[in-house]
């Protein structure tokens, strides 16, 4: 009996002895358990995150670690998400074009579709349950968990681009970044897109793309053969914006344009084969709203619509003075001639008999795009990229043309 009661004082001493150490098991798996729920919840965060981030489409520049509206994205959705945490520590963002992708560049060798990549780097901090002390273990004040995501984008439904391009004579200059005339780099873009959008053709079993090009100066001008210029202002704002899809006829007073419009079309070695023999007009300058107008013409007279359209106004300067083409612009705008053009276009219906979509963007050849305010209340803010070399202006174009969002890994 005394034998069997000093065991039972051996072993109730056992327990008490074993409580702090059981008791720290306990939190670190209370702990444990949480920071691998936390990090799970951080991961698909960062997922969700990063494919909003490749939707929005949003120029990714700023800083190293990705641009200020990224960022609002990914920490909106992370929020969502972790409704438990202390702080987003971290957040860091990459946006990588093909070519700074091993993997793509084979493929592009392969006949395989062009991509962009985005990828996102999370860390969220926590604090513990159970933070521990001096005898019994913990995970500490708080513990910080991270999350990882990649998307790609692709382009995934035929599409109509059209080029609104700018003929002034300062695009017979060359450009800070470039080696060539702006008008040359110009010209090799536009084909290079083609080549992108061949692969996409030969690749998928629909509509193929296709492209389009209405060249401006003061001017737009229809035919080859023809020495005329279309004005597309009409006596004054309320009469231009209502006759907006109204096709001008020709007014002949010399006017010497070395390019015309292009209709579109999915024969692009035809396409380009004109296009090389464009040249800006000798002492010329920029009225970007003649091209816009006579874009969306050509947009919606042409047969079968693709799904989606595109309308993208190349140029390096602000609108001229001269004859007050910046006023005139400034003023068009302002009455909604961008707004009924995107209107009337995504009213129109593609040849799979759906609704249309309709994006217009500026592309700017070396100079202040915030400095021509009026284009940027054409198309948006959000719309409106400056780019410093010319490839990075085939990239921001095919970005604009990819719209594809997938292969999470």
């Amino acid at each position: 009996m005394h034998s069997i009661r000093k065991q039972s004082g051996h072993a109730a001493m056992l327990f008490a002895m074993m409580i702090p150490a059981f008791f720290g098991i306990f939190t670190l798996a209370s702990d444990g358990a949480r920071a691998l729920q936390s990090k799970a919840r951080l991961e698909d965060a960062a997922e969700a995150a990063v494919l909003a981030i490749a939707a929005h489409n949003a120029d990714n520049s700023g800083s190293s670690s990705g641009s200020a509206i990224n960022k609002k994205i990914a920490s909106d959705w992370i929020g969502q998400y972790m409704q438990d945490m202390q702080t987003i520590s971290d957040i860091k963002i990459k946006k990588l074009n093909c070519n700074d992708i091993a993997e793509c560049k084979e493929g592009l060798e392969n006949g395989e579709p062009r991509y962009f990549q985005y990828e996102i780097f999370a860390k969220t901090n926590h604090l513990s349950w159970f933070p521990g002390n001096d005898s019994t273990a913990g995970f500490g004040e708080s513990f910080d968990v991270t999350g990882a995501a990649t998307a790609r984008k692709f382009q995934s439904e035929s599409v109509d681009v059209m080029f609104v391009s700018d003929f002034s004579y300062s695009m017979n200059d060359t450009w800070s970044a470039g080696r060539n005339k702006k008008y040359v780099d110009l010209i090799n873009i536009i084909e290079d897109v083609t080549v992108e959008l061949d692969k996409f053709n030969k690749a998928r079993e629909i509509k193929p793309n296709r492209v389009g090009l209405t060249g401006f100066s003061f001017y737009t001008k229809a035919t080859k053969n023809s020495s005329c210029y279309q004005d597309q202002y009409v006596r004054r704002v309320s009469t231009t914006i209502a006759q907006i899809f109204d096709e001008k006829t020709s007014s002949c007073k010399s006017y010497r344009g070395n390019f015309y419009d292009l209709p579109l079309t999915d024969n692009y070695a035809q396409f380009n084969n004109k296009l090389s023999r464009f040249k800006p007009v000798y002492n010329s300058g920029t009225a970007s709203y003649q091209g816009i107008i006579r874009g969306a013409q050509m947009m919606d007279s042409a047969s079968e619509p693709r799904p989606r359209r595109i309308i993208i106004i190349l140029s390096d300067g602000e609108d001229s003075s001269q004859d007050g083409h910046d006023k005139k612009a400034k003023k068009l705008v302002a009455a909604g001639m961008c707004t009924k053009i995107l209107s009337t276009l995504d009213a129109g219906l593609s040849y799979k008999g759906e609704l249309t979509k309709t994006k217009m963007a500026v592309v700017g050849f070396d100079y202040i795009l915030e400095s021509n305010k009026t284009l940027a209340d054409c198309v948006g803010s959000n719309n409106v990229y400056k780019a410093n070399n010319p490839e990075e202006i085939l990239n921001k174009i095919l970005e604009l043309i990819s719209e594809e969002i997938g292969h999470l890994k």
